[in-house]
C-alpha cells in the first residue's frame, strides 16, 4: 500500500511579483512561470519523483484486484500519478526554456528554443491591475523543427494566467513557505489549460488526446493558514495508456491545509472483478477521500466510493470504504475496508469486508456504512469536508 498520509500541495505559483508600475525584472516573471513544481498535485512525498513521472504504461487497477479489496486509497495515488504525468508533458518544455535568459524584455517576455525536434517558445505578459494585484498572462507554442528554408508553423498547447495578490516575491511575506507564516494575505490563483490535441498535431508520438484544465486557488492566511485548491476539469481527455470508458469529461476536486488534512474526490473507470463479470465490463466510479492530522498525532482517514453502470443492472450500486490510522511518517494502515453491491432497493445483494482493532474508522468522518442495510451509505451528494477545515 502507497502512503496516504502527506498529500502535498497543489501548488500554483509561489511568489508572484506585487504590483508596482514597473515592468518587472526577468526574476519576477520566473516566480510566476507554470512549472511542474509549483503545478503538480500528490498523495504522498513520491507522486512528484522523476520516477512517478516517467511512468508511461498503464497503471494495474488496484479496484480490479481479484481479493475484492477496495484499496482506495491506492487508487487515488494512481489517479494523482496519472494528473501528474500529463501536466508534465507540457511543463517540462517550460522548466527547460526558462532556464535560459528570455529573448525580449518589457512587459512580455518570450523564451524560445529547439530540442528533440521540437521548437518550443514560452511567452509571458505582465499586467498591473487597478485594485494592487498583479496577471501574468503566459502561452506555449511548439511546432515540428521545419526542413530547411521553410517557417516553422506554431501550434499552442498550453495557455493561462496566474494572479498574485499580497506582498511581492521578494518580501519576507510574499515567498513565505506552507510551514511558515505571514503578516498579510498572500492568494495566488489563475488557470491553466493543456492542450493534448493540439501537442498531438506536432508530436506524432503522442497518445494523449483531449484537454485539461487545471482552475487553482492557493492562500496564505495569517491567521488561519494555507489553504491551496483546485478544480482539474477533463475534457474529451484520453490518457496516453488509454481509456476504455473514451473520451472522459468530468472534474476531480482537489484541497489540502499543510498540517491540517485534505480532501480529493475523483471520476473513474473499473472493472469490478469480484462481481461476476466475464465480459470485463467497467463500471463508472466515484471517490470521496478525505483525512486529517489527529490530536493523536497520527493521520486519521478515510475514503468512499460508489459505482454503477457497467456489468451492474439498473439500479444497483457497488459501494466501497476503507479507513486508515497512522503515524505521519508512514503509511498508516488500513483497518478497516467493505465492498458490498446492493440492489435496486438499496438491500444489500453480497458483501464482503475486514476490520483491525476496536475503531479502525474515526467516527469524526460519519457512520460507516452497514454491511446489511442502506441506512448509513456515504451521501455523496453531501458537501466534502475533513476536521479542522477552515
Amino acid at each position: 500500500m502507497k502512503r496516504i498520509l502527506t498529500f502535498p500541495v497543489l501548488a500554483a505559483a509561489a511568489g508572484l511579483f506585487s504590483c508596482s508600475g514597473s515592468s518587472g525584472t526577468t526574476q519576477d516573471f520566473l516566480a510566476a512561470a507554470p512549472t511542474f513544481e509549483q503545478l503538480a498535485i500528490a498523495q504522498n512525498d513520491s507522486d512528484t519523483s522523476a520516477a512517478a513521472v516517467a511512468e508511461d504504461g498503464a497503471f494495474p487497477s488496484a479496484l480490479a484486484s481479484r481479493d475484492c479489496h477496495p484499496h482506495l486509497f491506492v487508487r487515488t495515488d494512481e489517479i494523482i500519478r496519472r494528473v501528474n504525468r500529463h501536466f508534465n508533458k507540457l511543463l517540462h518544455h517550460v522548466d527547460e526554456l526558462i532556464e535560459d535568459n528570455p529573448l525580449t524584455d518589457g512587459q512580455s517576455k518570450t523564451w524560445e528554443n529547439t530540442r528533440a525536434g521540437l521548437d518550443r517558445k514560452f511567452t509571458m505578459t505582465r499586467n498591473d491591475n487597478t485594485d494592487g494585484s498583479v496577471t501574468f498572462t503566459f502561452e506555449l507554442d511548439i511546432a515540428a523543427v521545419p526542413a530547411s528554408g521553410t517557417t516553422a508553423s506554431f501550434v499552442k498547447v498550453m495557455s493561462g494566467s496566474i494572479t498574485h495578490i499580497g506582498p511581492a516575491a521578494s518580501d519576507a511575506d510574499g515567498g513565505a513557505s506552507d510551514a511558515g507564516t505571514t503578516s498579510s494575505l498572500v492568494e495566488n490563483k489563475g488557470t491553466v489549460t493543456f492542450d493534448f490535441d493540439a501537442l498531438a498535431s506536432v508530436k506524432t508520438n503522442e497518445r494523449a488526446r483531449g484537454q485539461i484544465t487545471d482552475a487553482f486557488d492557493n492562500l496564505r492566511d495569517p491567521a488561519k493558514g494555507v489553504k491551496r485548491s483546485a478544480s482539474i476539469a477533463l475534457t474529451n481527455f484520453v490518457p496516453e495508456e488509454g481509456d476504455r470508458h473514451g473520451p472522459r469529461n468530468g472534474t476531480f476536486i482537489w484541497l489540502r491545509e499543510p498540517g491540517i488534512g485534505g480532501e480529493f474526490q475523483f471520476q473513474d473507470t473499473e472493472v469490478l472483478f469480484c462481481l461476476r463479470n466475464p465480459a470485463g465490463e467497467q463500471s463508472d466510479l466515484t471517490t470521496v477521500a478525505r483525512w486529517f492530522n489527529a490530536s493523536d498525532g497520527a493521520v486519521h482517514a478515510r475514503a468512499d466510493a460508489r459505482a454503477t453502470g457497467g456489468q451492474l443492472a439498473a439500479g444497483e450500486q457497488w459501494l466501497g470504504v476503507t479507513c486508515a490510522k497512522g503515524p505521519t511518517t508512514t503509511a498508516p494502515p488500513e483497518g478497516f475496508w467493505m465492498m458490498k453491491l446492493e440492489d435496486s432497493t438499496g438491500a444489500t445483494a453480497a458483501v464482503r469486508l475486514a476490520q483491525n482493532g476496536v475503531e479502525p474508522c474515526d467516527p469524526v468522518f460519519g457512520a460507516v456504512p452497514s454491511a446489511t442495510d442502506n441506512k448509513t451509505d456515504y451521501d455523496f451528494t453531501a458537501p466534502v469536508t475533513f476536521p479542522g477545515e477552515f
